[in-house]
């Protein structure tokens, strides 16, 4: 196949077109390079995929030393440029990671979280239906799950009680990417992902301040008095399953052509025994610093995993690392690269 991916310089974007590119596709991918905090390590992940950093220019393609694979430096809010590079392409399917993350950082740049993620995905979706690619994968976030939802986060729940405006505008993409497929019979799957970790993962991750405030001493922050319970997902499981979406029909006959499945290990995990985790494969103990403040003031919820009985009805597919076997391998590569390749 043919493929467009988007935020190829970003951590799943880096692991989806390794993969790709090692089963033989003709990948293009798009970054825009633009966030400061991260250009470094983005470009250590485009050299690993055979892309020259010095040679990257705007609008300008590099091909890969080793594989089948093209990056363009393009910002997915150029609407006029998506559409150009998808009709010159004819891309059989688009799969659109690109976008920015953190509900933090979302209070304080509400518009750029809007922009990016809304009005990005719907730039996308144009270029996908205008270029007539055959499907749409879009990956949003368990933080739509707001108010009313519960653990273990169900496809069902009500979703539309955001608690951040990250929540509010990866919510407002899984609309569109619905209206798409209504209106314009556009195959679409999306994947709802939860906490996914591994290596090269940004470096405002959990996983990524955990070990990195280990490493060089300083308390690693919980709030709720400690008490959190996460779903940690390891990304070659979310590969895997995006290669499974890949080559599924995304409807049933007789539906609109749009599927959408809650990604997780489907395993809670107390956030503590996690960082006792990543300490151990450090080895180095853990300062752990326990903060009153109630989850859902900072837009969290106390318990978060996903019900993963849909992923695997539907697609066949479970995610099968668990962290105590995915954790070490997280903590080797940070002991590696940290201060090697890339810095906090």
């Amino acid at each position: 196949m043919k493929l467009l991916v988007t935020g190829a310089a970003g951590f799943v974007g880096f692991h989806t077109i390794n993969r790709l590119i090692n089963e033989g596709h003709s990948v293009v991918g798009i970054d825009n390079l633009c966030e400061p905090d991260t250009v470094a390590l983005k470009k250590i992940r485009l050299s690993l995929l055979g892309i020259n950093p010095e040679a990257i220019a705007d609008a300008r393609p590099v091909r890969s030393t080793i594989a089948q694979f093209d990056f363009v430096k393009l910002d997915i809010l150029n609407r006029e440029q998506m559409l150009s590079l998808c009709h010159e392409n004819r891309f059989d399917a688009i799969i659109h990671l690109a976008a920015v993350a953190g509900t933090a950082m979302s209070k304080k740049y509400p518009t750029a979280f809007y922009d990016i993620n809304t009005t990005g995905t719907l730039n996308m979706l144009e270029a996908a239906r205008l270029s007539n690619a055959k499907h749409f994968f879009f990956t949003s976030s368990s933080v739509v799950h707001g108010k009313l939802s519960k653990a273990p986060m169900s496809e069902q729940d009500d979703v539309d009680s955001p608690l951040s405006m990250y929540a509010g505008s990866k919510r407002a993409a899984e609309l569109l990417c619905y209206t798409y497929a209504q209106s314009y019979n556009l195959p679409v799957t999306i994947f709802r992902l939860f906490n996914v970790y591994g290596s090269w993962c940004r470096p405002n991750s959990e996983p990524m301040r955990i070990a990195h405030s280990i490493s060089v001493g300083t308390p690693v922050k919980v709030i709720n008095d400690g008490y959190l319970v996460r779903d940690f997902t390891y990304v070659d499981d979310v590969v895997d399953g995006m290669i499974f979406a890949l080559n599924t029909p995304s409807h049933k006959p007789g539906q609109s052509p749009y599927a959408l499945y809650n990604v997780g290990r489907s395993t809670p995990v107390p956030y503590l025994s996690f960082i006792q985790s990543i300490e151990m494969a450090l080895g180095i103990p853990a300062i752990i610093e326990q903060d009153t403040t109630d989850p859902f003031s900072l837009g969290e919820h106390v318990e978060m995993y996903a019900d993963t009985t849909k992923l695997e009805s539907e697609l066949a597919y479970s995610p099968v690392w668990d962290y105590e076997e995915a954790v070490p391998l997280f903590a080797r590569w940070f002991k590696d690269n940290y201060n090697v390749n890339f810095t906090i």
